[in-house]
């Protein structure tokens, strides 16, 4: 059953509007009495029970970090929920709303939208079940992963400036001595980077950098700096080379759920597609 807009903070009564459309209803199972059976019990309207299945279910399509409140605290609340939900149906075919044309249409139609949205949902569950085996993702992790040549990684530290003017006073700065990371406090204006860090940009891969930048910078031994400022979008730069390594292979776990994910993508795409090779289409 559908359930209303009503929040977990409904008042424990249920408003005075059924009082006259509903007999007595048993009120919900103390939290403490609540157990393991999906078959229990939970609250009774009418001819309608509510059971901890039916709790299950609505709780299943609440987000996580509901879900995951105590089932002490989360059950009642959504229990008086389903209690309201049933009473609503309760005065909707009493008042025969449910029977008239014009509702019946919207409930077909909706039944028609879900049916297909489940029938498309386990489809492609099933076409999927194939592809996600261990095995799968084994294979899959093998050749994106674990069999694929190493990617170069380098450390850098820049000093960002605004002129070509300004980067030969930095370039004299360093040359007669100075540390980078001074150097690159005093003058950088990449404010943030400079007071934290001192110019250190971390570990790139060469694929995140641009031709000029890999090529001024290919030479650079350990410490080593650029002997003339690079141009670039933000400013003229000066690189130092701290250290190079290939980036490390990830392992299969850190990346499992991106390689389900992938594939997922990509499997889904390919039914699709094989889908409308499959149909006679014409657009209007």
């Amino acid at each position: 059953m559908a359930t209303t807009s009503f929040s977990l903070s409904n008042k424990d009564s249920l408003p005075s509007t059924f009082s006259n459309t509903t007999q007595p209803i048993k009120p919900p199972v103390k939290s403490e009495e609540i157990t393991n059976n999906p078959k229990q019990i939970l609250a009774r309207v009418n001819n309608d029970i509510i059971t901890i299945q039916d709790v299950e279910k609505l709780a299943s399509n609440l987000p996580q970090e509901l879900r995951s409140l105590p089932k002490e605290i989360l059950y009642p609340q959504l229990t008086k929920q389903l209690i309201v939900d049933h009473a609503l149906m309760i005065a909707i075919q009493k008042d025969g709303l449910d029977k008239q044309p014009a509702i019946q249409k919207n409930i077909n139609a909706a039944i028609k939208d879900l049916t297909q949205q489940k029938l498309t949902q386990a489809y492609l569950s099933e076409k999927l079940k194939p592809f996600l085996t261990p095995q799968a993702i084994q294979h899959y992790y093998n050749e994106h992963y674990l069999n694929q040549p190493p990617i170069e990684e380098i450390h850098l530290r820049q000093i960002i400036v605004q002129t070509p003017e300004i980067a030969q006073i930095v370039l004299q700065k360093l040359h007669s001595g100075q540390s980078f990371p001074e150097v690159a406090r005093i003058y950088s204006i990449d404010l943030q980077n400079r007071e934290k860090n001192k110019g250190d940009i971390g570990w790139l891969t060469i694929n995140e950098l641009n031709q000029p930048i890999i090529q001024a910078i290919s030479q650079l031994k350990n410490n080593e700096y650029t002997q003339q400022p690079i141009e670039t979008a933000y400013g003229w730069v000066i690189f130092q080379k701290i250290d190079e390594r290939n980036h490390p292979i990830p392992s299969l776990e850190s990346v499992e759920p991106i390689i389900k994910e992938q594939i997922t993508k990509e499997t889904v795409y390919n039914l699709y597609e094989e889908s409308l090779k499959n149909v006679h289409i014409i657009e209007y």
